[in-house]
């Protein structure tokens, strides 16, 4: 009996020991025990612009996934091509304001961030003329708000005067000067040698409209004065299809007068030839000599605007403090001693912090706009004693003109076609038949005349 039970218990001990060393659940028992872990997520936040999805395997073969956000911010780097450093549109000068959109892409989950870039463009080409001599320099503290500060620098011996350009509305010797940027600019910087002025090229000399003026061709004025009354509001197009006469008379010894004041559809200004040619004409021979504050008396220029100023715009002369075309001793209530401003007095260049040389009191751009818009002018509203001005048709007297003719025709005689008018500029030859304007009817000319006396006709 004792041999039988060790044995017993040898086969039992061996039974379980074959159990656990077969059973299939004890590696996983064990792999339980671990943590799994996990690869780097892909792809990568390199260049997406867009949202995208990562995922990652595991050591135990699992997968995870997750979505990245990518936001994009956008900003307008506005520059200057001499901070470039290259003249980028080629137009030989580094002025012109640059702009550059940069674009910045942030991911989610930390992944950081990456930029792009646009090719540099041109937001606004500014070209500034250097006349004479002298430098400008940008400030660009201000782009932020679409505005550059410029200001000029004279060489020595030389003084700035100011800036005007077709980008200048109102040319000014204030320096420096602050302009928008939000289009394309063209100004120009005026300098002029102390010692030796030449003035050519500045101010009036530069003015697109007025620089197209020719002494030689009295209608050139006429012309400017259309186009000068246009960029101040008023519109006198209607100027060109009237009966225009503008002659030398070499039998007058005053400067010039209007025989259609205030008449709509004519406008006629004889000019004493002796004085264009001796107190204007000559100026030509010594351009530099004049202060260029009075340059504008050059070619007839005043002359003529005051001559106009009656025919075109009814105004009468003034007797005023500041400087205006109309100015002269004969106005009414005016001392004949007193000084009067002419447009010698105006300013091309204005100051408007400076009351000697500000745009209220000296300025030439003020004076025009005033001018033009009939402001502290003597607005004319009758033509001699009793006719409306504008005159109508049938407001004749002996010294204008009846249904289109001067009184002066011979008398009884019938006018010609309605649709004829006489427009020799530079002549004043067989003036006393000369034809002013339109007819509607053949009829003929009065054959009594009073020379004092005014009719107006229904």
């Amino acid at each position: 009996m004792k041999k039988i039970l060790p044995l017993i218990s040898l086969i039992l001990l061996f039974y379980c020991s074959k159990s656990e060393s077969t059973n299939p659940n004890s590696n996983l028992d064990n792999n339980s025990n671990q943590i799994e872990t996990f690869g780097d997520w892909s792809p990568d936040f390199k260049d997406q612009t867009s949202n995208f999805t990562q995922t990652r395997t595991g050591s135990q073969g699992n997968n995870e996934t997750r979505e990245i956000n990518v936001t994009k911010t956008e900003e307008v780097i506005l520059s200057i091509e001499s901070i470039q450093g290259m003249d980028i549109n080629e137009d030989g000068d580094n002025y012109d304001i640059t702009s550059q959109e940069i674009s910045t892409y942030t991911a989610s989950e930390g992944l950081g961030t990456f930029i792009t870039s646009e090719t540099i463009s041109i937001k606004s080409d500014i070209d500034i003329i250097i006349k004479n001599s002298g430098n400008v320099n940008l400030d660009i503290t201000s782009l932020s708000n679409n505005k550059v500060i410029i200001n000029a620098n004279p060489s020595n011996g030389y003084e700035f005067l100011g800036w005007d350009g077709p980008s200048i509305l109102k040319p000014t010797s204030v320096n420096p000067i602050e302009i928008d940027i939000k289009s394309d600019k063209e100004i120009k910087a005026n300098f002029l040698n102390i010692n030796d002025p030449d003035y050519s090229g500045i101010g009036f000399y530069a003015d697109p409209i007025f620089s197209k003026i020719n002494h030689n061709n009295l209608l050139s004025y006429l012309e400017a004065f259309i186009l000068d009354a246009e960029r101040y509001g008023v519109d006198l197009s209607y100027i060109n299809d009237a009966c225009i006469n503008l002659f030398f008379d070499e039998n007058i010894t005053y400067a010039g007068g209007t025989n259609a004041f205030c008449k709509e559809n004519q406008v006629r200004i004889s000019l004493g030839k002796t004085y264009w040619d001796n107190q204007l004409k000559m100026l030509m021979s010594r351009p530099y000599s004049n202060p260029l504050h009075s340059e504008t008396t050059i070619f007839g220029f005043h002359l003529m605007w005051h001559e106009l100023g009656h025919d075109i715009l009814n105004i009468g002369h003034t007797c005023n403090d500041t400087p205006n075309f109309l100015n002269h001793p004969s106005a009414t209530g005016c001392d004949k001693d007193s000084e009067l401003q002419y447009t010698k007095h105006m300013l091309w260049f204005t100051d408007d912090s400076n009351p000697e040389t500000s745009e209220e009191n000296k300025g030439f751009h003020n004076a025009l706009y005033n001018f033009y818009n009939k402001i502290n002018q003597n607005q004319i509203t009758t033509y001699g004693n009793s006719c409306p001005c504008p005159s109508i048709d049938t407001c004749i007297d002996s010294n204008n003109v009846t249904c289109g003719w001067k009184w002066s025709k011979t008398l009884g005689e019938s006018i010609i076609p309605s649709d004829w008018c006489f427009t020799q500029d530079h002549s004043y030859e067989n003036y006393s038949q000369e034809y002013l304007g339109l007819c509607t009817d053949d009829k003929s000319v009065r054959n009594t005349i009073n020379t004092n006396q005014i009719i107006c006709e229904e």
